[in-house]
Formats: C-alpha cells, structure tokens, sequence
C-alpha cells in the first residue's frame, strides 16, 4: 500500500512505549513499498525502514549526505548549509579529507591512553552523584557532567562552558525552534568554537585541538574554518549524544535486572553489552536524511533524481529479519551488525570510542550503586519526543545508604 505524506503525522512519529519505536514503523517494515512521509519542517522524503535497505542506501554514493543536493529531507528549520569542517554533511572526496584530519585521535592505542583520564572523570562525577540529596537527576548531575568532561578533556574544550553548549544546541535542534532563532543559535555555536580554537593557536596545549591547529590542518590543507566545523561536530556527538544514551541506557538496565547482573557479573561482555544498548536504545529517531543523486531501486520502490530519504536508525534496528528478538533487550544475541553508529561512509568516526566510554560509565556507575534505581514509574519519565536525538529530559533516581 502507498502512504501519502497528508495520511502520515509529522515525523517524529508518536511512540506508545518510550523504549520503542513507533508501532507504525514495524507495519512499514512489512510493506513492499516504502512509506512517503513529511518532516516536521514540510520536506517529502521516502522513509527506509528495513535493515537491509538502510544498510543499502548508506553504503550507495548515488545517495549525497549533503543538505545543499536537491531533494534532501531537512528535519529542523534554519540554514541548509552545511558548515565547513562538519564532515558528517560532506561527501567524498571532501568527507574523506576532513575525516582524515582526526581519524588517528580515535584508533585503539590512543584511546586505550585516555582511559585512565576518564576512569577519573567517571569515578568522581559517581562520588560527586552520591554526595547529592536524594533522589536526584542522573542525566542533570552525572550524564551532562560526564560526557562534557570526557569529550571535553579529548578535544581541549572546558567543560564549564558546557551548559552554553547545551543550551545552544537544544534550540537548534527543536522541531519547533523557528528559523530565526535556529540561525541565531548555530552562529553562536559556531562562534564558540572559533574562539576556542583561536586560544588554541595562541596557547596550545596537549589537545586534539591543538594537535590540528599545529601540525595536522596545515599538512592536510585544512582552513580555519574546517577545524572549527571539526572541532563542534567532534564536540556535539560526543556530548549530547553521549549524555542521552546515558541516560537512557542506564533507565534500560536499570528496567532489565536480569541482563545487567549478566553484564556487572562479565557473563556477557562489555562489548556484547553496549552494541545491545546502542542496538535498543537507537537515540536517533529522526533518521539520517540522505538526497537521491539519480534514480535508485530500493526494494520495490523506484527512488527518483532529486527525492529525499530518511533511514530510520530506529526502525532498521528492531527489524526481526536482522535480529531475534529484536524488542527485546539481550545482549546475549549477536547485535553488532546494528547500524546505531551508522553504517558505509559515514559510519560514526568515534564509534569505538563510544564503546570504551559506555562501558566504563555504566559499569562503574553499578559497580558502586548496585541499588540504583529509579524514583518515579517509568511511565511518569518525561521524554524528548520533539527532539532530532530522543532520551529522557529528567531521570530521578535513589540508591539508598
């Protein structure tokens, strides 16, 4: 059957149960045809909700990630240009040469050489947390707080500018921010960065910031304005990204008593078990938009010149032709063939960093509060429904004495 955009709501489509997505897009999933929908901002696009197809359409260069191709689907209101540096929005040969610039910051050895740094970042945001009246706000005073410290310390950006930041991006990426004020706030972001990134050319420092402005920019070729672009959409996926599936991951245990004694007990691994969080948790619930650059089958459906895409992370993971059980927290089943950091091209650069990062945070955090738990029903939590990164807006916990 085809959908018409007018018989679809406006994406992000209404979930009945905060851990899922929306039942619509499982009855998608069946269909031979891919949905037509509309984004919040009025843009058509064909929705992909397939495992198979979303691989597909992520792999195909006949698909262009960039907001300024014909056709291309955007979810939030303001400028569609994407800013220099912001590599994600790019395609080869540029993407290539922009990921270049930092793609050595988050292989294994030097990760494995910042895990003492956040092994201490970790430890004193949990004895921090624990020193707070309870119940308190676990994303608020420990997920914000880690993963700004975190991706703060790998960039060179201080994290007490981190609720700026915070703020910034929140308006930007509300469906229902104006263009204005979503204009407004991306000059402001990207003005942040820029000075940072001029302290860092004045006073540089043992950062990766640093390290571009110094050596590795000039034997790329890289502008002023790239390593800004870098610097915020390095800065972005690893903190507000990162704070959500804290958050969230961290409810999701917390809801399956079973699977994360498996986990702190190492019965499953921490590998086994953040792919399955990522798998589950898919914060991104807008898909990642993607512009036909000439006529493309996908499945049964004929994708023309010019027409917009979305792949819904969300949907590709919960599809039972990839995954058993796929509603269904369990990290005792293969999941790492999932498509939560991406897939192809523009498969998330600090992925494996992710990972490492994940993994610390949420054994640590029930290593030392086994009672966590939350304070509230799961159903009173109050979530991001309106937001292109999906979590939960407030996470009141207890741990008792």
């Amino acid at each position: 059957m085809m959908h018409k955009p007018d018989e679809l709501d406006p994406l992000p489509i209404k979930r009945d149960c905060p851990f899922d997505p929306p039942p619509a897009l499982a009855r998608y999933r069946s269909e031979a045809l891919l949905p037509e929908v509309k984004t919040p901002k009025g843009d058509k696009a064909w929705l992909v909700t397939r495992h198979e197809d979303a691989k597909a359409v992520l792999m195909d260069k006949r698909f262009s990630s960039s907001p300024l191709a014909p056709g291309y689907p955007s979810y939030i209101s303001g400028s569609v240009s994407p800013p220099p540096g912001f590599f994600m929005q790019h395609d080869a040969p540029d993407h290539f040469r922009m990921r270049s610039l930092v793609i050595r910051e988050f292989l294994n050895e030097h990760v494995q050489s910042l895990l003492p740094e956040m092994q201490r970042i970790v430890a004193s945001a949990i004895l921090e947390f624990k020193n707070l009246s309870q119940p308190a706000d676990l994303i608020e005073h420990f997920a914000y707080p880690v993963a700004s410290q975190i991706i703060g310390g790998l960039l060179g950006v201080p994290s007490n500018d981190s609720a700026f930041v915070q703020e910034t991006t929140d308006r930007i990426l509300d469906r229902v921010s104006s263009p204005e004020v979503a204009e407004e706030n991306a000059f402001a972001l990207m003005k942040f960065f820029a000075e940072i990134v001029a302290g860092k050319s004045a006073s540089p420092a043992n950062d990766l910031i640093s390290r571009l402005v110094q050596t590795v920019a000039v034997s790329h070729g890289a502008s002023g304005e790239e390593i800004v672009g870098t610097t915020a959409l390095l800065f972005l996926g690893g903190y507000d990204t990162m704070a959500q599936v804290i958050g969230l991951g961290a409810a999701a245990l917390i809801r399956s008593p079973e699977q994360l004694a498996k986990f702190i007990d190492d019965e499953v691994s921490g590998a086994q078990m953040i792919d399955e969080l990522v798998r589950y948790l898919s914060v991104n619930h807008a898909g990642l938009p993607r512009a036909a650059l000439e006529d493309v089958i996908i499945g049964d459906t004929k994708i023309k010149r010019g027409d917009g895409v979305l792949v819904m992370i969300n949907s590709a993971n919960r599809d039972c032709a990839a995954f058993h059980e796929p509603d269904r927290l369990n990290a005792e089943t293969p999941s790492r063939h999932h498509v939560g950091f991406g897939h192809g091209l523009h498969k998330c650069i600090g992925a494996h960093f992710a990972r490492v990062e994940l993994d610390l945070v949420f054994r640590s955090l029930f290593q030392e509060m086994p009672n966590l738990s939350l304070a509230t029903s799961f159903e009173d939590l109050d979530f991001r429904d309106d937001m292109v990164l999906y979590g939960a807006r407030t996470l009141p916990v207890t741990w008792g004495n």
